[in-house]
């Protein structure tokens, strides 16, 4: 039985679990009624469950007449996703369903995150318009039985205020979106301000770069970068790291245990073939045990993902599915825009990127923004730079070479110029401006 450490009582065998959760959304929820219609009466192996549709699901969750809900929702909190793939999806959770996830979370948070008593706390996740970040991983720390001083600062705050903040209640760990601390960092830089204090940062929502770590480690002298955890607006936190200590790459490949008191997760290959070996990448599928609400079974996260040791349920992230540059039939996905540029500039050479798609003349326009002085050899790093995209990309050539996409453009920008999603405050990695 899957029990949190502190006696906190959680649920029970994940088949148990999985059978009494299918009945009941069967029996209360007109979506997974109708899903679930050509199935046996009882079913007790997710496997033989048809994935979720995401569309479909959506569709008829959204609005005002919700068919996947399992009761009237008269009591509990609303909560939006940011948006970064595709509409915001509204969830909607019980006050019970929180409050239960929170302490649940708040456990393995004090058993995963490196926290020591006394530490202090600054949560500059994002804030407002019912996003999640702030309040979700405000209520983990408030719920994380190691005795810590929580600083509610929000990431929306300007960057003075932020640094002023920090350094007057002294705090000794961040949580915060890459982009927000990226940009924290760097305006501290600017002011020639170190902070050996503070030296824990715990990532969410973003992935970490190990072309990053210059930039923090000239400001926090003294930091630990690790992710925070693992998981979506839609079904909560899926894992927590479980790096050791010493694993000096736990910012950039870190390794994650899936959070099975709440969670069940799968990994998926494009067959829809369940992967149970070590290696091999597939879709995360995810089934959430305590939303009862809004039931979520074998719901596909988006997240590309693979299994470092199936039995322990440990696993690392391999990048969004559905995030890239797709033009036409030449695809390019954003972690491998960012190995492109890394590889065209010196070590250290920039802090940030954005790419932007536009229209003009008939044709399909790529800017990347790159945050960094623009240098002398500006023309040879744009020319090694879509030079390298081409490699990765045969399609990109023959596309541009028969004037569908022009010639890649370079601009050089401050992190300030950069879009990010207004809702959770992380950097807008495509900016999609073709259809304005």
């Amino acid at each position: 039985m899957n029990r949190v450490t502190n006696g906190l009582a959680c649920l029970p065998p994940e088949r148990t679990a999985t059978s009494e959760l299918v009945e009941f959304a069967r029996k209360h929820s007109p979506y997974y009624r109708d899903l679930y219609r050509q199935l046996p009466p009882h079913v007790s192996k997710l496997e033989d469950l048809p994935l979720t549709n995401n569309d479909d699901y959506w569709r008829v969750s959204n609005g005002e007449i919700n068919e996947v809900l399992t009761a009237p929702f008269t009591d509990g909190l609303v909560l939006r996703s940011g948006g970064s793939t595709n509409i915001p999806k509204t969830v909607l959770m019980t006050r019970q369903e929180f409050h239960l996830t929170s302490q649940v979370n708040g456990v393995l948070f004090a058993e995963t995150s490196g926290l020591l008593p006394g530490d202090r706390v600054a949560n500059l996740s994002a804030q407002g318009g019912m996003y999640s970040g702030f309040m979700t991983f405000g209520y983990t720390v408030m719920n994380c039985p190691t005795p810590v001083v929580n600083l509610p600062i929000s990431g929306g705050e300007a960057l003075e205020t932020i640094a002023k903040l920090i350094i007057d209640f002294k705090a000794t760990a961040i949580i915060s979106n890459v982009y927000i601390s990226t940009r924290l960092t760097e305006h501290l830089r600017n002011k020639k301000i170190t902070l050996p204090h503070v030296r824990l940062l715990l990532y969410t929502g973003e992935a970490f770069y190990k072309d990053l770590r210059p930039s923090f480690y000239s400001v926090f002298p003294n930091i630990r970068i690790r992710p925070l955890s693992y998981g979506s607006v839609e079904l909560k936190i899926i894992g927590f790291p479980s790096n050791l200590p010493e694993d000096d790459d736990a910012d950039v490949h870190p390794v994650y245990k899936v959070n099975r008191s709440s969670v069940i997760m799968e990994i998926i290959d494009s067959n829809g073939t369940v992967i149970k070996e070590n290696g091999k990448r597939g879709l995360v599928v995810g089934t959430n045990l305590i939303m009862r609400l809004q039931p979520k079974i074998r719901y596909p996260v988006g997240d590309s993902a693979e299994w470092v040791d199936y039995d322990a349920g440990l696993f690392r992230f391999r990048g969004r599915e559905s995030v890239g540059l797709k033009i036409g039939n030449a695809h390019l996905a954003c972690h491998q825009i960012r190995t492109i540029v890394a590889s065209a500039l010196p070590q250290g050479g920039f802090k940030s990127l954005q790419t932007v798609v536009r229209r003009s003349k008939r044709r399909n326009v790529i800017v990347i923004r790159v945050v960094g002085e623009k240098p002398e050899n500006a023309d040879s790093i744009r020319e090694k730079i879509e030079e390298g995209i081409m490699e990765v990309s045969p399609a990109w050539r023959k596309r541009r070479d028969e004037g569908f996409i022009s010639p890649i453009q370079v601009e050089w920008v401050g992190l300030e110029s950069l879009s990010r999603i207004e809702t959770s405050g992380k950097l807008r990695e495509i900016v999609e401006e073709r259809y304005i």
